[in-house]
């Protein structure tokens, strides 16, 4: 059967006339007529009583007219549900983060994201850096939100934040009453350790105090978990060195103060990630464009 035929069927049987279906089809009355001729002759059946002044279906044209009322219904909700989801009317979003950028970062751009296209479905998994590119790549998310990530090929990767590593105590603490900025040694002496060796952040502040003639910190406290380390700088118990999102209501509500030290300058970029060989839902593309909005230098490395 020739899917243009059951059309030209459907629409006569539905406007139970010719002219009316030639005219909704663009076609000339003939050609209705001709295709009407061609159906009938591949089902061998007569779907038209002719005979009649006002043309009614014969009893195979009332079956094959409830086949087409369901195929052609079925087509109209394809292209509705293709006209929601272009317009964002419906679609889900599937993102992952790290846990600094998932906490910190994302919850704001999500409620703007939620507010502005308030039918889709939005879900977040919090993994480490390594993690969420890995979901990307196994296409189990549409995008990723994390550090920067290198050796992995396929990925297109948008710097979305750079931050700055902060150190951070309590105002009450002994090296926020200095009133000056603490040397090196005073930094490296109250320093809680959050990360493990190896870890990013952890390996940027080894390297900076290499630079600064120093082997390695010896604090009071390692502690594998960011939020525990600032709680522990809270009580006074230490200094601890992270992204400035991180403590910014913190040192708003003066929970916590910055601290300056000798000659530290040290920054952290959070990246955006997806697929170079995919192509990105309408949803995806609308979250990629919020976080442009929230950072006007996006430059991408793939």
């Amino acid at each position: 059967m020739n899917l243009d035929h059951l059309k030209t069927f459907h629409y006569v049987a539905r406007l139970r006339s010719f002219t009316k279906a030639a005219h909704e089809l663009f076609l000339t009355q003939p050609a209705v007529s001709l295709q009407i001729q061609g159906l009938e002759h591949s089902l061998k059946a007569t779907l038209f009583d002719r005979r009649k002044k006002k043309i009614e279906l014969t009893e195979e044209g009332r079956i094959l007219f409830g086949y087409t009322q369901r195929l052609f219904g079925l087509f109209d909700d394809i292209e509705s549900a293709f006209q929601d989801l272009s317009q964002l009317q419906l679609g889900h979003l599937e993102i992952a983060s790290s846990a600094v950028v998932g906490t910190y970062y994302l919850p704001e751009v999500l409620a703007t994201f939620k507010k502005r296209y308030p039918k889709i479905q939005l879900n977040l998994r919090i993994g480490n850096s390594e993690q969420v590119a890995e979901w990307v790549l196994n296409r189990d998310v549409d995008l990723g939100l994390c550090a920067r990530i290198v050796g992995k090929s396929g990925l297109v990767q948008y710097q979305v934040l750079n931050e700055a590593y902060r150190p951070v105590a309590s105002p009450f603490s002994q090296w926020a009453t200095l009133n000056r900025p603490l040397t090196v040694s005073e930094f490296v002496k109250g320093s809680i350790i959050t990360r493990e060796k190896g870890a990013r952040s952890q390996s940027k502040l080894d390297a900076w105090l290499k630079e600064q003639g120093m082997d390695s910190f010896n604090g009071g406290f390692t502690v594998n978990n960011m939020n525990v380390a600032k709680y522990l700088a809270m009580s006074g118990l230490g200094i601890v060195t992270l992204p400035e999102m991180v403590t910014r209501k913190d040192v708003q509500t003066e929970h916590l103060v910055y601290l300056e030290v000798e000659n530290f300058n040290l920054h952290t970029g959070y990246y955006v990630n997806y697929l170079e060989d995919t192509n990105l839902s309408p949803a995806a593309l609308k979250f990629l464009m919020l976080l442009k909005e929230n950072r006007r230098d996006f430059m991408a490395i793939v």
